[in-house]
């Protein structure tokens, strides 16, 4: 009942609030809700979770820049950059949770009996596949939102300076960069913080050793998604400011012809 309430003032504040816009991103919100819902069916069925994944990656971010915002260059460069970026960590990714063996469940839901309960262990998916998913997935949203921050903040740049060099293109989206990571990676450190916070209080209480809690899949798993997506969002940063140095550069000599 209480999630219904505080969804209708979300969906609400964000009609108002945003206007057309913001009924866009509504509409926006449902169909990335309904491509995960279908993605964790799909997998749950058998079917191989890393294809499934990057399939709902990149609808989720056609939806999220493309449906959301509008067919442009602003949006396509940001596509562009997000899927090279994804791409690039997908290998460390995964030689990195393999090589941690950190797929599967943690020591805390592994010893909670009326967690344990809920869980059918026999269940034919490849564990570690699907932890590279949560991993993939949880990095998609950061890498999004970075990549059309640069492009956006570049495209209004090079509208107001069109005689600006292809240098000075790259190294302004570097600057814009700096401006916006510091506190993308403090959201989302304190994501993490604030999800694990009850988290920690247990571990406090039951006396873990800190040498017991560094070396344990539990904090490997939310440290690893939180890490990596930090990484990804300094990643793109140079690859959208490339895109933009490259493209946006090029198609305006094409209108100054």
């Amino acid at each position: 009942m209480m999630i219904g309430i505080l969804a209708l003032i979300l969906f609400g504040l964000m009609m108002v609030i945003g206007g057309d816009r913001g009924a866009v991103s509504v509409m926006s919100l449902a169909g990335n809700l309904l491509v995960l819902s279908l993605a964790i069916i799909l997998m749950a069925g058998g079917h191989a979770p890393l294809i499934i994944t990057g399939i709902a990656a990149g609808l989720i971010s056609y939806i999220t820049l493309v449906k959301q915002n509008g067919k442009n260059q602003k949006t396509e460069i940001a596509f562009g950059a997000a899927g090279i970026v994804i791409l690039l960590l997908l290998a460390a990714i995964f030689l990195l949770l393999w090589d941690a063996r950190s797929g599967g469940l943690n020591e805390i839901q592994a010893i909670q009996e009326d967690v344990m309960y809920y869980y059918n262990t026999n269940l034919h998916i490849n564990m570690l596949q699907i932890t590279v998913c949560m991993v993939l997935l949880s990095t998609l949203g950061a890498v999004l939102d970075t990549a059309l921050s640069i492009t956006s903040s570049l495209y209004e740049v090079i509208l107001h300076k069109p005689d600006m060099s292809r240098r000075e293109i790259y190294h302004s989206g570097l600057q814009i960069g700096k401006d916006i990571i510091g506190t993308t990676v403090n959201t989302l450190f304190f994501a993490y913080l604030g999800d694990s916070l009850l988290l920690f209080f247990y571990l406090k209480n039951v006396k873990y050793t800190a040498e017991v809690i560094l070396n344990s899949k539990m904090l490997f798993q939310g440290v690893s998604a939180m890490l990596f997506s930090a990484i990804a969002c300094l990643l793109t940063v140079p690859v959208a400011s490339a895109g933009c140095m490259l493209f946006l550069k090029k198609e305006e000599k094409k209108e100054e012809k």
